[in-house]
């Protein structure tokens, strides 16, 4: 693979960005990669230096990831999407409304800059979240939800140095309603542009419905209610259900997959929190945990081996 003249820097850069593909995409369509790179970069700055080696670097990372547009990790990302972004509109909305009283109170109390940018940013970057979505700019709800997912962030670092010391209670029970946001944020970053639906009435629908069941979902967990119980019919429907939905993925059904994914992400850390609390600790919980992972895997293993073969990884000759 021959690296173009562009001066020692740029190619030792170039080449770390290469090294990010796998080593037979390498080897594949290294050539044309580098002569596309020349091509792009001919008449260009410094910037334009740099941002087609960012650009190169993050697709080597999705090619080697398997989240490309040509693999089926890529399509379920892509197909889920404006599942994700109506959900967190909802789970962020809907809290929010409901304990307006209690903000009100607080802000009563201490309106400082700093509580009102707590108390009014998360609704506010939902509703921005939302309507970029039902418009399908994907770009504004990657960054209003990247912003979500750092104020979810930035909330679990504050549990984590609380002046009391550190406490896995509260730090669990605060990632039950900040996780979900994160994970929201990373999913939908890392969803393959080219695949991401158009804006259409379908769309939209999907949005909204997703709105009302993110806030459903938020309102049935209750996790601001600190004796809340995950009762048995609970746990099967916020956590096994779902996750038994994602396997369907296995078998080429990425609309039931693309649900089960977008539930658990609302779910999924709540469950496992208040599966802990309530196993009271690790070495009580992993007699049962140890059985429950073991059939997961081998369902999984049984959709994968007997059910149509779907690959999540990269498609060879894909970009």
């Amino acid at each position: 693979m021959t690296m173009p003249v562009i001066g020692p820097a740029p190619s030792a850069v170039l080449r770390a960005a290469l090294r990010l593909y796998p080593a037979r995409y390498r080897h594949e369509r290294g050539e044309e990669l580098v002569e596309v790179f020349a091509d792009t970069t001919a008449a260009g700055g410094r910037v334009a230096l740099a941002r087609e080696v960012l650009g190169l670097a993050v697709y080597g990372l999705r090619v080697r990831l398997g989240l490309t547009g040509g693999s089926a990790a890529g399509r379920l990302l892509a197909l889920v999407a404006p599942m994700i972004a109506g959900a967190a509109v909802g789970a962020t909305m809907v809290p929010w409304a409901a304990h307006l009283e209690r903000t009100t109170r607080w802000l009563a109390w201490d309106d400082s800059f700093g509580n009102h940018v707590r108390a009014f940013a998360p609704p506010a970057a939902a509703l921005l979240l939302g309507v970029a979505a039902l418009l399908g700019r994907w770009t504004a709800v990657r960054v209003t939800a990247l912003l979500l997912g750092a104020i979810g962030l930035y909330d679990l670092g504050r549990a984590a140095w609380e002046p009391g010391g550190f406490d896995v209670w509260w730090l669990g029970y605060i990632g039950m309603a900040t996780l979900p946001f994160v994970v929201a944020a990373l999913l939908l970053a890392v969803a393959p542009t080219d695949l991401l639906p158009r804006p259409n009435l379908r769309t939209a629908a999907l949005v909204l419905a997703s709105a009302v069941v993110g806030g459903v979902l938020e309102v049935v967990q209750d996790w601001d209610d600190t004796s809340f119980r995950l009762d048995l019919q609970w746990f099967v429907v916020l956590l096994i259900a779902p996750t038994l939905l994602t396997f369907a993925g296995l078998r080429g059904r990425m609309g039931p997959a693309a649900v089960g994914l977008a539930v658990l992400v609302l779910t999924g850390p709540g469950s496992l929190f208040n599966i802990w609390r309530e196993a009271r600790g690790v070495s009580h919980l992993l007699p049962v945990a140890v059985p429950v992972v073991a059939v997961l895997v081998l369902v999984a293993l049984a959709e994968r081996r007997f059910g149509r073969q779907e690959s999540f990884g990269m498609v060879p000759g894909r970009v």
